[in-house]
């Protein structure tokens, strides 16, 4: 590979049409399909080959003539001189591996090679570019300051500004979304609205694996969709080397034509930009067109690049949300299952009364969020028994004045142990929702005599759920009471002890989902049951 140069491969006027491989100043290779018998090199844009940020390359550096017997290297006037193998020329017929120089070392280099070598060429690693641009993240002038300085002082300034706002507003829309699904919707709008494709997708990695899954999709009114696929060649470039890739046609791109992607006989230009930020590729952002009018270019490849930062930055920061919350969440089970450990009879009590309170919350018409807070409290309701002395706690049989009282102290301990967790603020209200499980509307409960609206709506719903599973689970004392029992008495218990909305939305809980699901469990236990004592049957008849 050769460092900030390029490889030219032509034909002489007699074998037809030429083809441009290259790699620019920026490390991005390039080819482009030629046509006339003058190729142009400097750093002037309007050049076939240029270096516009080369300050030792002239605006109109060199050109290539083509003529009957080969290739011509014509120096025009530049400051720096042209070279050929190390020979400063004016004037040079080309052999083909001739390696050309605009200027003194370390300028950019080319080497010219024939038709047939260069094929060969195209052929290796090193050269499997093709007629693609490849552009690393950091080389766009969006995330590039000093060239972002550079093209802000240049005519397309104006441009450049319109885009940058079009970037900010993208930013400022992956602020608001709270999940991964809603990010590449959110994405794929965007540039939409911003580039002229006809079909896009976004496309993340499956876990840690390169396989890639399709997360959305968007087809622009009156292009074909069905079928609708990115191009395997593409998508898992970007993935694999994190670039961003540009077919300004790929109609001439010849690993198209070798049928790379079915997909890609109706697409006219592609540009693809990979999902990276710090070094990890989260996934590929890709758009294509179907229109011969329609042809991305290198500034649309930049915007897209930058846009794919934007959006992997969002997703950097949903991910680490999520490694929080799971981080979070096994801390509120660790804590729960603490308790669990020291008496297994009621083993999995905390767990099935945040499960009953989070139901019996969205019976009640709360929103998810409210009903997560619950399961929370739920999950540590019982945390402060562990301050409950052992004896009192496992106790086969009815407690004394004393030890009930001693019971009772159990939701205090519990308010002062969670109160010293720094909770996020949405999450601040666990300790005194846990807490106050045992308040009841008539202000007769403890520990703190809280009445009505005084106690927190997560409490009068855990109240409910607590005092269902804590009669219809076996403890040391008695054997688990019938279900319609339980129920009456937490009707009865509706305004005094109870909450009235609350029993209402247990009501509902109870008839649309315990109950079927005791039932189900009820006929699995008895498929169990039997299949042992057939099987116990067959083993005393042997």
């Amino acid at each position: 590979m050769l460092p900030c140069g390029a490889v030219l491969a032509y034909t002489n006027t007699k074998m037809g049409p030429a083809r441009l491989f290259y790699m620019d100043e920026a490390g991005s290779r390039r080819g482009l399909p030629l046509k006339g018998t003058v190729v142009t090199v400097g750093r002037a844009r309007d050049n076939m080959v240029t270096f516009p940020r080369q300050e030792g390359v002239s605006r109109y550096h060199a050109e290539l003539v083509g003529h009957d017997e080969g290739w011509v290297i014509v120096d025009r006037g530049s400051s720096a001189g042209t070279f050929v193998n190390g020979v400063q020329v004016q004037q040079h017929p080309l052999e083909s591996g001739d390696v050309i120089r605009l200027g003194p070392p370390p300028a950019p280099e080319l080497t010219y090679l024939e038709v047939e070598e260069a094929t060969a060429l195209r052929e290796t690693p090193e050269m499997r570019d093709d007629s693609m641009t490849i552009m690393r993240p950091a080389h766009s002038t969006f995330l590039d300051p000093e060239k972002l300085q550079a093209a802000s002082a240049g005519k397309g300034a104006a441009q450049l500004v319109q885009r940058m706002r079009a970037l900010f507003e993208v930013t400022t829309a992956l602020l608001q979304v709270h999940d991964v699904d809603a990010l590449c919707r959110v994405v794929l709008e965007a540039v939409f609205r911003m580039l002229a494709a006809d079909r896009g997708a976004i496309l993340l990695r499956a876990g840690n694996v390169d396989d890639l899954v399709q997360k959305a999709a968007h087809v622009r009114p009156g292009q074909p969709g069905d079928g609708f696929a990115p191009s395997r060649t593409i998508t898992h470039r970007v993935l694999d080397e994190n670039v961003g890739v540009l077919s300004m046609d790929a109609s001439t791109d010849e690993r198209f034509e070798q049928g790379a992607s079915l997909v890609m006989q109706s697409v006219r230009s592609v540009v693809s930009a990979p999902i990276s930020s710090a070094g990890h590729v989260w996934g590929v952002l890709y758009l294509d067109t179907t229109l011969a009018r329609r042809s991305f270019a290198e500034d649309d490849l930049e915007l897209l690049v930058a846009v794919g930062r934007q959006a992997a930055m969002a997703m950097q920061n949903l991910h680490l949300v999520e490694e929080q919350q799971k981080t979070f969440e096994s801390m509120m089970r660790a804590l729960a299952h603490s308790i669990d450990a020291r008496d297994g009879i009621t083993a999995g009590h905390s767990s099935r009364v945040a499960k009953y309170s989070q139901a019996i919350g969205r019976h009640l018409g709360l929103s998810s969020g409210e009903c997560r807070i619950i399961w929370y409290a739920g999950l540590l309701h019982d945390y402060g028994k562990i301050g409950t002395r052992e004896a009192v706690l496992t106790k086969p049989g009815p407690l004394t004045s004393e030890e009930y009282e001693h019971m009772k102290e159990h939701p205090k301990h519990t308010f002062r142990i969670l109160s010293s967790i720094n909770f996020s603020p949405e999450m601040r209200d666990i300790p005194r929702i846990a807490a106050s499980h045992h308040e009841r509307p008539d202000g007769t409960g403890y520990p703190f005599g809280w009445k009505g609206d005084e106690i927190p709506m997560g409490g009068r719903i855990i109240a409910v759920a607590d005092f269902f599973d804590a009669l219809t689970v076996r403890r040391h004392y008695r054997e688990p009471a019938p279900l319609e029992e339980v129920q009456r008495m937490i009707v009865q218990g509706r305004g005094t002890q109870f909450d009235h909305d609350v029993v209402e939305a247990f009501g509902r809980w109870f008839d649309r989902e315990y109950v079927p699901f005791a039932r189900r469990m009820a006929e699995r236990r008895a498929i169990v049951q039997s299949a042992d004592e057939l099987s116990s049957h067959k083993q005393r008849t042997k």
